[in-house]
């Protein structure tokens, strides 16, 4: 009947069991980047992803497209903005090449290079200050290269030197730096291509032959062909490490939940309340009133014994729900060891704290569980409440009390409610 936890719990005879809790609630911190609000974290939502992962050509499903954009856009973005600088530097400096290949526009090379990387510099600092759309990030440099590729194209045309009809084979650049920047969508691959392809041919077509432009389109066609099939591999990785970040945010939840909750009853565990409760009271105002409750299931080895231990899970069950039905939002409710639940009651003074432990003790007492459709059992509970004094903030000191309370109230009968006397 008892947990792991709950077993060590009764076996510390080193240490103060309470104290020793609440040490490990001070010391249990996990921090970790969430992707997923805890809502999305389904069965039906990671049996989605791993679906996906398995797929040839992964996709991230709608309901995950906001969260994917937002990865990437913490992830992707200082990337995307070196790339841009690179970009523009390397653009600036083919102005030497222009200089040694066709020196008769090596100025206006040089002048028009200029204008169009501090003109592409200025955009990005903007883009990148302002922006939140990881996608036009993702697509700003492959403009600049389509922009870039007709501005080279441009003085090409205009140059009469007889190494243009060699020097053309550098478009490869373009395409190359334009589809392999691409990160986070391939779509802004298939339109990077067909922009700079537009652009390339137009130039190429008015610069050499018809014989020329088959050979350059032989030469162009697997180099455009390889950077779409690298950029589409780079947007699929993006992909699926993002899935694959989702399913450990999933894990995650899963397991904290299973370390955080008991099975049984579904409540928090010793370990999850001794965490809030002592959190809860070290943020609390000076003079805040709080009390606790610690019940007990009298003669529980009783109801084991004589009916079995699925009977003795079930009046558990049906306490758990009784209580949680009983206490407030903001009440810490937990199975605190085998028969023994908790309460902690914020913002509660001791009378009404009171009443709520006579309630929960009336209202468990007439309700009956039915046994194999023949036989209706009652059972009862013992409870003790201490109460939270001016200045104090020490949760191990409110349980010892409420403990000592509830072994009161089994001494005067069971069955009903004890309060610490502080006298």
């Amino acid at each position: 009947m008892l947990s792991g936890d709950q077993q060590n719990f009764y076996n510390n005879n080193d240490k103060n069991p309470h104290q020793t809790g609440i040490n490990e609630a001070k010391n249990l911190h996990h921090e970790t980047a969430y992707i997923l609000p805890k809502q999305l974290c389904t069965i039906e939502n990671r049996k989605v992803i791993e679906q996906e992962l398995q797929h040839p050509a992964t996709r991230i499903p709608d309901q995950f497209q906001p969260y994917y954009l937002d990865y990437q856009n913490k992830h992707q973005r200082e990337f995307l903005k070196c790339v841009n600088f690179i970009g523009q530097i390397t653009f600036l400096s083919y102005f030497f090449v222009d200089w040694l290949l066709i020196p008769e526009i090596g100025m206006l090379s040089g002048i028009s290079r200029l204008i169009l990387v501090v003109c592409a510099i200025l955009i990005n600092w903007l883009a990148f200050r302002y922006c939140k759309n990881i996608k036009i990030l993702d697509s700003l440099l492959p403009v600049y290269v389509a922009a870039a590729a007709a501005l080279w194209l441009g003085l090409l045309i205009l140059s009469h030197s007889a190494l243009v009809t060699t020097y053309i084979y550098a478009a490869v650049i373009f395409i190359l730096l334009g589809n392999l920047c691409v990160q986070v969508s391939f779509r802004n691959s298939i339109f990077t291509s067909a922009l700079i392809s537009a652009v390339i041919f137009h130039g190429v077509f008015q610069l050499v032959s018809l014989e020329e432009i088959v050979l350059f389109s032989l030469i162009y066609a697997p180099i455009l062909f390889l950077s779409m099939y690298i950029s589409w591999n780079n947007t699929l990785n993006s992909k699926r490490n993002f899935l694959r970040v989702l399913l450990n945010d999933w894990n995650y939840y899963a397991l904290s939940e299973l370390a955080h909750t008991d099975e049984l009853t579904q409540l928090n565990n010793r370990r999850q309340f001794l965490q809030v409760a002592e959190q809860t009271i070290q943020k609390w105002p000076k003079y805040n009133l709080a009390c606790l409750l610690m019940l007990d299931i009298d003669f529980f080895k009783r109801i084991n014994d004589t009916y079995g231990h699925d009977v003795g899970d079930e009046v558990l069950r049906i306490l758990a729900e009784i209580a949680r039905k009983e206490m407030r939002h903001t009440d810490v409710l937990a199975r605190f060891g085998g028969e023994e639940f908790i309460a902690l009651l914020p913002n509660t003074t001791l009378e009404d704290a009171i009443a709520i432990a006579n309630r929960l003790c009336r209202t468990i007492e007439t309700h009956q569980i039915c046994i194999k459709d023949k036989l209706f059992l009652n059972f009862s509970v013992s409870i003790g409440v201490s109460q939270l004094q001016p200045n104090q903030k020490d949760l191990s000191l409110l349980i010892k009390n409420a403990d000592i309370a509830l072994y009161q109230a089994k001494k005067n009968g069971r069955n009903q409610v004890a309060i610490y006397n502080y006298g």
